[in-house]
């Protein structure tokens, strides 16, 4: 796999963004609020997270509410795909007017810590929610030992435009608070909204390896690291050949899924049997989990959401010990995971229903409740409004 740097990937693109609105951002302070929400994610560039699915599953309530929906997309090739396929909800960023109408709005929506505009202040009679796009398995924002300083003084500033964080569980709660230096006032425990639509689409290029009704499909979807690049299948045992000839007789597939921001050259290990699942062909993998059988992870968030399908995840964490001093785990790693770690390909084709989540389901998330996200918005949304 090719060399990535992964430290700072996106930190210039972040800092630019948040001085480009700094001075407009101060003009709109004391405006009233238009009956206007604004989504994003990642740097105005992505349609993925939860608050693509906070968009997709809830802005016809929203909308009969009065509400203007809208979703920033920078790139024009990808808005206009989303336009045609969703409708006239997606804007840029980008030129005065474009920021005027995201700022006068009373709410957005978040996926990440980049605002739609950046500036300070932003919560100012303004709803802003950060929805987080995972449960914190992994040490993130302030608690992440990886962050470079500039990295730390970008989440101080950004937490000075957010009203509520997003936590997926009780469980997690005071971490977040932690993670981003907030109070539990700030700290809002909901369902994260991706929880509903895990089954939401059917992929045909996923479904085509599917041989017969027995076919087991396993998602193999392994995190990014900052000090180098994932090892796939980092077992003694292994080979190309050997674990294609394995996977053909156990009538399995295996779909590689590196992180969307960090993919590389997967071509020595791909063949018939083991196929690469990138951002091209699959940009958000949440609505299609349900498709898999099993999952294979290693400190990927993303288990929590497979686990709340109850089917088996095999946990390969090779690195555990460099992945701690480095990044760190919010909690005990072995408190929120479960079964025998997978270190050889014996042990891969052993999992089965063992390997289900049990007990730990119970603290990983809030099962999907759409009355409860709708009720909270229309709430928070209202007292801007009305102020």
């Amino acid at each position: 796999m090719r060399s990535i740097s992964n430290k700072n990937k996106f930190l210039l693109q972040r800092l630019l963004d948040a001085s480009s609105g700094f001075l407009l951002s101060f003009v709109f302070l004391l405006l009233k609020r238009k009956k206007r929400i604004i989504f994003n994610s990642t740097v105005n560039t992505d349609f993925t997270f939860n608050s693509k699915y906070l968009f997709l599953n809830h802005k016809d309530n929203l909308e009969a509410q009065g509400y203007e929906i809208k979703f920033v997309i920078n790139d024009i090739a990808k808005r206009e795909a989303l336009t045609k396929k969703y409708g006239d909800y997606f804007i840029s960023s980008k030129g005065l007017s474009n920021k005027c109408y995201i700022l006068n709005a009373a709410g957005w929506i978040m996926s990440t810590m980049d605002p739609p505009i950046g500036g300070i202040f932003l919560n100012h009679n303004r709803f802003v929610l950060q929805l987080g796009h995972g449960t914190p398995i992994k040490n993130i924002g302030l608690m992440d030992g990886s962050a470079s300083y500039l990295k730390r003084a970008y989440y101080k500033l950004m937490t000075s435009n957010v009203t509520y964080y997003l936590s997926p569980s009780d469980f997690f709660a005071e971490y977040i608070g932690k993670a981003f230096g907030v109070t539990q006032k700030q700290v809002m425990v909901m369902s994260q909204p991706r929880l509903e639509s895990m089954n939401y689409s059917q992929s045909d290029f996923i479904n085509q390896h599917r041989t017969n009704s027995k076919t087991k499909l396993v998602l193999y979807s392994p995190t990014w690291r900052p000090y180098e690049d994932v090892k796939l299948f980092p077992f003694d045992d292994y080979s190309a050949q050997s674990i294609k000839q394995q996977l053909i007789e156990a009538n399995m597939v295996i779909f590689v899924r590196l992180h969307p921001k960090f993919e590389g050259d997967l071509s020595p290990y791909l063949n018939s049997q083991v196929i690469n699942l990138n951002s091209q062909a699959v940009e958000d993998i949440t609505e299609h989990l349900d498709q898999f059988d099993i999952l294979l992870t290693d400190y990927s968030s993303i288990f929590c959401d497979f686990a709340m399908l109850n089917k088996p995840v095999g946990f390969i964490p090779y690195d555990k010990e460099t992945y701690q001093k480095s990044v760190g785990f919010s909690f005990n790693y072995q408190d929120v995971t479960w079964g025998d770690e997978i270190n050889s390909l014996e042990k891969l084709f052993s999992i089965d229903r063992r390997h289900r989540p049990g007990e730990q389901l119970n603290i990983l998330n809030i099962a999907p409740n759409a009355q409860d996200i709708d009720r909270r918005l229309t709430i928070e949304l209202g007292e801007v409004i009305t102020s």
